[in-house]
C-alpha cells in the first residue's frame, strides 16, 4: 500500500476526533478520496449535500486507527 500523504494522516486524525463533525468541501475533497483509496474511509450521500457529501470510517480504518494515529504523532 502507498504509504497516506500527510495532509490525508492529520485529516484522518480530525476526523477521529471530531467524531466526523468536518465539512467535506473543495478544500479538503481530494485528501478525502486519498483516505478512501487507501480504504480507511468511504464517501457517502447526504440529502442536503449530495453525493459524496461526508465521509465515514470504515472498519479498516477503525481497526488500524491505533496505528495511523500513533504515526501522526510521532512525526509531530
Amino acid at each position: 500500500m502507498k504509504p497516506l500523504s500527510p495532509a490525508a494522516l492529520d485529516l484522518f486524525r480530525l476526523q477521529i476526533e471530531r467524531h466526523g463533525d468536518i465539512v467535506v468541501d473543495d478544500s479538503n475533497r481530494e485528501t478525502y478520496r486519498e483516505l478512501a483509496r487507501a480504504g480507511l474511509m468511504l464517501a457517502v450521500s447526504t440529502f442536503a449535500g449530495g453525493p459524496e457529501s461526508a465521509y465515514r470510517v470504515t472498519k479498516e480504518g477503525f481497526d488500524r486507527k491505533a496505528e495511523l494515529l500513533a504515526g501522526v504523532k510521532a512525526a509531530g
